[in-house]
C-alpha cells in the first residue's frame, strides 16, 4: 500500500495549490485527477480577479502568457428590458487611486483583472506542484476514503488501489466524495447548490478586441442575470439558479438571453461560433459549512467556499488549499493528524482576507435572491434604471417628444412612482448591509449630514444635538 504525508482528490485550482504548498513544505504529497491530462474535462473559464496580483502574483505573470488570456479592465452591465429592449448600459469605472490600492513591481495592478480558460490556468497550477515535488496520477478518480476508528486515513481509487496518508485534503468538487464519505457533510441541500449552464462562442480575436475590449459584459433583465466572459478568441455565456427557486429553469433562461437582439449583433460583430454546451453544479451559499474531521480538510467548492456575492470560487480554492495544506504540515511535525490540529485550519480562513466574504453572506444571498433572480423585481428595477438615465444630463436634451420640461418631468414623475417600491426593497436587502462601512467612513457620513442639517437651523440651537442624533443612527459612539 503505497504511503503519503498527504493525499490530495482533485487536480483543479485548490488542489493543485494545496499539493504545490504541501510539496514546498517538505511533505511527501499525491494528487489525484480524474481526466486523462489536467484541465482536459473542464471547458469553462473563470475570471482571476485585481487580488490575484496582491496574493499570487507569481501566478499572475505565468497566467499572461497563457493561450486563452484576455487582460480585464472593467465590467459592462447590459439593462434589457421584458420585451428583450436593450434598456441603458452600465459600465464600472475606475481612477488613479483605485489603481494604486494594488501595486507589484511598480505597477498599478487594482484595476487590472484576467479572464483565463480553466483547460488552460489548470494545467499550468498543476505543472508548479509537480515542479514544487508533489505526484500527480491522471485518469485516477477517487471513489472512496478510508477510514480507522472513525479517522480518514487514506484515498481508494476507482482501480481499487488503496493510498494511505497522515492527512487527507477533498478538492474534488461541488459533489465531493471526500466530504460525503468522510461524514463532514451529506448532498447539499436545494437552497445550497446552483446548477449552471455556459455556452462557449469561437469568435474573430482582432474584432473581439474592437468589440468587448478589456471588459466583461454582464446581461441583466427579467430573465435574472447573465454572466458574458470574453477569453483571447472567445467568450462564454452563463447563468445559474438555486435548485429551490425552479419557476425558471436556467436552460430556458439560456435560451433567451440567446435571442437578445443586442446579443445577437453582438455576436455577429465578433463573428461568434457556438462551439460547446456546458452545465455544472455550483455550491452558492451564505457562508461555508463545516470544512475538517479527523485526517480530512475540505477546500474550494468542496467545502462550499465560493463567494456569497457573485459565486466566483478559484481565489477562494487556492486559499483554502494554501491553509489546508499548510495546517497538514503542521499535523505531521506535532504527530497530530485529528480535529484538535486541523481545527486551526478553519480559523484560518475565517480570518481575513478570505474570511471577510463570508461577514456578509446571509446579506448577499438575500439581495440576490430577491432582486436578480426574482423576475418580477427585475422588471421594476429595468424600468427605474432606465428612467434613471434619462434624468442624466444630457439625455434631457435630446428627448424631443414635447417640450424639454414636460419630457423632463415625466421620466421625473415615472421615478418617484417606482420608488416606494424600491425604498421597501432596500431597507429589506440593503440597509443591512450598512454594517459593513468603515468606522472612518460613518465618521465622514455623519458629518456631512449633520452639517448639512445644523446649517439650516436657527443659530441658537447647538450643533451637539444633531451630532448626537446623526452618530447614534450609525451606530457610532
Amino acid at each position: 500500500m503505497a504511503k503519503y504525508d498527504v493525499a490530495i482528490a482533485g487536480a483543479g485550482p485548490g488542489g493543485s495549490y494545496a499539493a504545490k504548498t504541501a510539496a514546498e513544505l517538505g511533505l511527501k504529497t499525491v494528487f489525484f485527477e480524474r481526466s486523462r491530462k489536467v484541465g482536459e474535462k473542464n471547458a469553462s473559464g473563470c475570471g482571476l480577479g485585481q487580488r490575484w496580483w496582491r496574493d499570487f502574483p507569481e501566478i499572475m505573470e505565468k497566467v499572461e502568457k497563457l493561450p486563452s488570456y484576455r487582460d480585464i479592465h472593467s465590467c459592462i452591465f447590459k439593462i434589457v428590458d421584458e420585451d428583450d429592449n436593450l434598456v441603458t448600459t452600465i459600465s464600472t469605472t475606475k481612477t488613479k487611486k483605485d489603481a494604486e490600492r494594488i501595486m507589484y513591481k511598480g505597477i498599478p495592478r487594482a484595476m487590472s483583472g484576467t479572464s483565463i480558460y480553466r483547460c488552460d490556468l489548470d494545467p499550468l497550477l498543476a505543472d508548479l506542484a509537480c515542479e514544487a515535488g508533489a505526484e500527480l496520477r491522471t485518469s485516477t478518480l477517487v471513489t472512496d476514503v478510508m477510514k480507522e476508528n472513525g479517522r480518514v486515513t487514506g484515498l481508494v481509487t476507482d482501480k481499487g488501489e488503496k493510498i494511505e496518508a497522515d492527512i487527507v485534503i477533498g478538492a474534488d468538487g461541488a459533489h465531493s466524495i471526500v466530504a460525503i464519505k468522510s461524514g463532514i457533510r451529506k448532498r447539499w441541500r436545494k437552497d445550497q447548490i446552483t446548477l449552471i449552464p455556459q455556452i462557449d462562442f469561437k469568435c474573430n480575436e482582432q474584432r473581439l478586441d474592437d468589440v468587448i475590449g478589456p471588459a466583461e459584459w454582464v446581461w441583466f433583465g427579467p430573465f435574472c442575470g447573465a454572466y458574458q466572459v470574453n477569453f483571447r478568441d472567445g467568450f462564454h455565456l452563463g447563468l445559474g439558479q438555486w435548485l429551490d427557486i425552479w419557476a425558471l429553469k436556467p436552460a430556458d433562461m439560456i435560451k433567451r438571453v440567446l435571442k437578445i437582439p443586442a446579443f445577437q449583433a453582438m455576436c455577429r460583430a465578433v463573428d461568434a461560433e457556438m462551439r460547446e454546451y456546458q452545465i455544472h453544479m455550483l455550491p452558492w451559499m451564505e457562508k461555508p459549512g463545516k470544512s475538517y474531521a479527523d485526517g480530512v480538510m475540505l477546500i474550494g467548492d468542496a467545502g462550499g467556499f465560493p463567494c456569497p456575492l457573485e459565486g466566483e470560487g478559484v481565489w477562494h480554492a487556492c486559499f483554502t488549499g494554501k491553509y489546508a495544506a499548510e495546517t497538514a504540515a503542521e499535523a505531521i511535525s506535532n504527530g497530530d493528524p485529528t480535529t484538535r490540529t486541523l481545527q486551526k485550519y478553519e480559523a484560518k480562513w475565517r480570518q481575513p482576507p478570505l474570511g471577510l466574504e463570508y461577514e456578509y453572506g446571509k446579506e448577499f444571498v438575500a439581495l440576490w435572491k430577491n432582486s436578480a433572480f426574482n423576475p418580477e423585481f427585475m422588471k421594476k428595477m429595468v424600468q427605474f434604471l432606465g428612467e434613471l438615465q434619462w434624468l442624466n444630463f444630457p439625455s434631457p436634451i435630446f428627448d424631443w417628444s414635447d417640450d424639454h420640461m414636460s419630457s423632463f418631468n415625466d421620466h421625473l414623475g415615472h421615478v418617484l412612482d417606482l420608488l416606494p417600491e424600491l425604498s421597501e426593497f432596500a431597507e429589506k436587502y440593503v440597509i443591512p448591509m450598512k454594517r459593513g462601512i468603515s468606522d472612518t467612513n460613518r465618521e465622514k457620513i455623519a458629518n456631512m449630514i449633520s452639517g448639512s442639517i445644523s446649517a439650516k437651523l436657527p443659530g441658537f440651537i447647538p450643533d451637539w444635538p444633531v451630532k448626537s442624533i446623526v452618530r447614534k443612527k450609525l451606530g457610532l459612539k
